[in-house]
């Protein structure tokens, strides 16, 4: 049990003056490369008595905005997680409500909002009954770690989890930073849920509407970013077509097909909720950027192929086609597929190729021989030597558009490989 709100470390009292409770220290995480850092002794034990791993994001104002790891949770899983905060915190230009987000940003971290990353439900609940929430003053909201998949792991790549990282960490936004912020969203959000819930939505919790907004909300993010377009397999562990035998969260052994969130929400795609729930689709155009704004490093294990580009056949292209970057990390070889956006793409130490497809890329090869490779012929293409870049124009305007290449020592085009070497064309 905790033992007291008052706890001397090295003789630090890390004590918030105005509740009398624990607080946590700053926290340095330069001193790694990924910014995901083990939990310093000089916090308090209750912190320590939980959570092994640290990482943050700092708001405008200067102020973190936290998250606490226990365990169970891979470096890949936060920084995934750290990503996901960022992306939602990412000013969308132009937008109605996200083009300035910073006051949304200033009032989480004025608030102390944190991410309480728990290995398993279990466990979370262990933690605030013993008093986790009433010794610290931080403003909380939790993820489990069976129910967050990152990027290019294994359990992504097979579309097995369920990831609620979005819908999770737009609670902690939602509460600490638009709801204070940003009324006018706030009353949106409550037009489009209440003629969503007329047309078939099922709000829950079931004995709080006033929170269903929010719950709303955090359903079409996941369906803007066609998470549920293929239905995941597992929720925190379980089968998720066994769902319908719970009556909390299923529409009762109702058939899922063309719905998300165990039957409770009648769309299950970006282009579906935007036929059936335009007031919903509407609200999320609002804020979220139609992309995902980071650039994700895949497992240093990852090996063979990931793509950007959208495949059918292939059912983490449904998520991941909203990607505009990637980054290899490690030593394997890989090859990266990019889509029509702009894209970014890094490599590691291994010799990979680079496909960007559409958009205007730019593309660094790192260490190892690498290879961009192309949809047309060589003579189809312009391409330019610099000092410290290659570029790669398409002729063809509805194709490759235009790359620019850092540290690439071949082009492939369908009729020949072109050598790229000391400022001369082979």
């Amino acid at each position: 049990m905790i033992r007291s709100n008052i706890i001397l470390l090295s003789g630090l009292i890390y004590l918030c003056a105005c509740t009398g409770k624990v607080t946590l220290p700053d926290i340095d995480i330069s001193v790694t490369d990924d910014g995901v850092v083990a939990l310093p002794e000089n916090v308090p034990d209750v912190f320590k008595q939980y959570f092994v791993k640290y990482t943050k994001v700092i708001a405008p104002n200067g102020k973190p905005i936290h998250i606490l790891a226990q365990d169970g949770w891979t470096n890949d899983q936060i920084k995934h997680g750290r990503n996901v905060l960022e992306h939602i915190l990412t000013n969308y230009e132009g937008s109605v409500y996200g083009n300035d987000k910073s006051l949304v940003a200033n009032s989480m971290s004025d608030q102390k909002a944190t991410m309480v990353f728990f290995n398993t439900e279990p466990d979370l609940e262990k933690a605030f009954d013993e008093g986790l929430g009433f010794a610290t003053d931080l403003s909380m909201q939790d993820l489990r770690a069976n129910e967050c998949t990152a990027v290019g792991s294994e359990d992504y790549m097979n579309h097995i989890t369920r990831d609620a990282s979005y819908e999770e960490i737009w609670h902690l936004v939602h509460d600490y930073g638009i709801k204070p912020t940003l009324p006018k969203m706030i009353k949106e959000m409550r037009v489009a849920n209440d003629v969503a819930e007329k047309n078939g939505w099922k709000g829950w919790p079931e004995d709080e509407p006033q929170e269903h907004p929010n719950e709303y909300m955090g359903v079409l993010i996941d369906n803007y970013y066609d998470l549920w377009k293929i239905m995941p397999k597992l929720y925190e562990g379980r089968e998720i077509a066994e769902m319908g035998r719970r009556k909390d969260r299923s529409d009762h052994g109702q058939s899922f097909e063309g719905k998300s969130h165990f039957g409770r929400y009648f769309a299950n795609s970006r282009f579906s909720m935007k036929e059936k729930d335009p007031l919903g689709h509407n609200v999320i155009e609002n804020y979220f950027h139609p992309y995902l704004t980071f650039t994700p490093e895949l497992p240093e294990n990852f090996k063979g192929v990931f793509s950007m580009e959208f495949d059918k056949n292939v059912s983490y292209t449904y998520k991941s086609q909203h990607l505009l970057g990637v980054t290899i990390k490690g030593d394997n070889n890989v090859a990266l597929i990019g889509n029509n956006y702009d894209n970014k793409m890094n490599g590691n130490q291994g010799d990979n190729s680079f496909q960007g497809n559409g958009g205007n890329d730019i593309i660094d090869g790192a260490k190892g021989v690498d290879t961009a490779v192309y949809r047309g012929p060589a003579a189809d293409y312009k391409i330019n030597i610099l000092e410290n870049r290659i570029e790669v124009v398409d002729n063809n305007p509805d194709r490759d558009g235009k790359d620019t290449l850092i540290n690439m020592e071949s082009g492939e085009f369908v009729d020949q490989v072109v050598s790229f070497s000391n400022n001369n064309i082979h």
